[in-house]
């Protein structure tokens, strides 16, 4: 459990990390109204973010992207409040699969207070100007708690969710289903959930005395059932019994590997999917770990981690995990750093392809990332018209991967803030940028080579004309087609 304490941030320009990796930058955005912490991407490219620990944690504020489409100078809007009883830190999130509901769960503190509360909201939206309209969703029947658990959202596109303090996890699919699935150790308290492409949900236990038989263990979801992992446990054990924290997993675009970030311990193990294996990865530099902490995929690949040395302790820098050279090295620090913990950090790629960081402020810092897009991850379009009636909804549009190839963003267990779902982008020849609303997409899976399709809408606003047509998921561009708005 993370320590709470309203933060202070002194912006602070580390040079030890500016001198690290000149080709990588960071790119400051219009400073939000309050201090922001969690982000999410809604199906209509606006960023959903959570006003956290340092503003008023019943609020969400909403930015927009200019006209030509840059996040850095859009606007902000809000704010959209919680139910009024419900102000959480340290909670499950999703938008989910009908383009227009966001989903939040539990919270380790309510109103600043230690609660492990089991309350939850349900949020819709407007698309491209309207706040988020939140109602309370109550618990799954039985559940007392829920805190800081993970979540994910299933290839069927129903949400899985987790309770912290105990084993159980439960589906959400318009309502809570009737029963729990429990894993096998004691309690889901600090592990993670994560999307594999074979659509099992992996996650690494964090409990010396789990029933699987080992403090290394590991767990898989499917058909509705956890299952102890069969064929070798991680080489590592990722956390410190003492405090139970374990770091951020994220799958690559190499080889399907999951890299999982140790807790309280100076360590990394890398899992393969295909093989159902671990191996021992690479060590981070300078004694950092992540005791909790965000990363997030590159489009070149490369995972983006804020870490920190031991428990909650300051002196935090962003590194970049290679899995192709299998190698961890800093890279250039934001202003945050080194003067947090890697706990408070907040990590989202955005639409752009750059990767959004926030520690409890007022700005976000996006990531200019070095290098070039991994072939074979973008999606690809096939539409079934190049002319569309302006304002016109429930278009349908058919493609590969366009729901990517990993979730992309993760944490240590609450926070999540996937991005694997495909946005629809109209770019016209003055370089104005239009967002349309994607939503009833027929899959979530995020095996390469998926063919699917997603149903969407168009901005009303959007004047007619000829546009450049392109789906971009986890920030990758999809082809280019060429369109008429009539």
């Amino acid at each position: 459990m993370k320590v709470f304490r309203i933060i202070g941030i002194a912006l602070l320009v580390s040079a030890f990390g500016a001198s690290i990796a000149s080709a990588q930058s960071w790119t400051p955005v219009n400073a939000a109204p309050q201090a922001i912490g969690p982000m999410l991407t809604l199906r209509d490219g606006r960023i959903l973010a959570h006003s956290d620990q340092g503003g008023d944690a019943n609020k969400w504020y909403i930015l927009s992207p200019a006209s030509n489409g840059k996040y850095e100078t859009g606007t902000w809007s809000g704010p959209c409040s919680f139910p009024s009883n419900y102000s959480p830190f340290f909670f499950s999130t999703a938008v989910l699969l009908d383009g227009k509901t966001v989903i939040a769960e539990g919270g380790e503190y309510n109103f600043g207070n230690a609660d492990w509360t089991n309350l939850g909201a349900l949020g819709t939206y407007t698309p491209w100007t309207g706040c988020i309209n939140w109602v309370a969703n109550a618990p799954p029947s039985g559940w007392s708690r829920i805190g800081d658990a993970e979540s994910d959202v299933l290839p069927d596109g129903t949400y899985l969710q987790a309770n912290c303090c105990t084993a159980q996890t439960r589906i959400w699919n318009g309502g809570w289903g009737a029963t729990d699935m429990n894993v096998h150790q004691g309690n889901n308290d600090e592990s993670g959930f994560t999307l594999l492409p074979n659509g099992k949900v992996l996650t690494v236990d964090t409990k010396t005395a789990g029933s699987c038989g080992t403090s290394h263990g590991y767990e898989l979801y499917s058909g509705g059932a956890w299952a102890c992992g069969p064929f070798g446990n991680l080489p590592t054990q990722l956390f410190n019994p003492s405090d139970e924290e374990l770091g951020a997993a994220v799958l690559t675009y190499h080889n399907g590997t999951v890299i999982q970030f140790g807790g309280n311990v100076v360590a990394t193990n890398l899992y393969n999917p295909t093989a159902d294996t671990w191996v021992v990865g690479p060590v981070p530099p300078q004694g950092l770990d992540q005791a909790d902490g965000p990363a997030a995929l590159e489009p070149n690949g490369k995972v983006l981690a804020q870490l920190s040395p031991g428990l909650f302790n300051v002196g935090c820098h962003f590194a970049e995990f290679d899995p192709v050279a299998n190698t961890i090295t800093l890279t250039v620090d934001n202003p945050y750093c080194p003067a947090d913990s890697s706990y408070e950090g907040h990590m989202m790629i955005f639409p752009t392809g750059q990767i959004g960081s926030v520690d409890y402020d007022t700005t976000i810092y996006l990531y200019n990332y070095a290098g070039s897009i991994v072939p074979g991850v973008a999606p690809t379009i096939i539409p079934a018209t190049n002319a569309y009636l302006g304002g016109s909804k429930n278009n349908i549009l058919y493609g590969i991967q366009l729901n990517g190839l990993s979730e992309n963003n993760a944490y240590g267990d609450d926070y999540q803030a996937a991005t694997n779902y495909p946005l629809i982008r109209f770019t016209d020849g003055s370089g104005n940028v239009w967002y349309g609303l994607t939503h009833d997409d027929s899959t979530h899976s995020i095996a390469p080579g998926t063919i699917s399709y997603t149903k969407f809408d168009l901005n009303p606003a959007m004047p007619p004309g000829t546009y450049t047509m392109q789906v971009v998921t986890n920030g990758i561009g999809s082809n280019k087609v060429t369109v008429k708005i009539h």
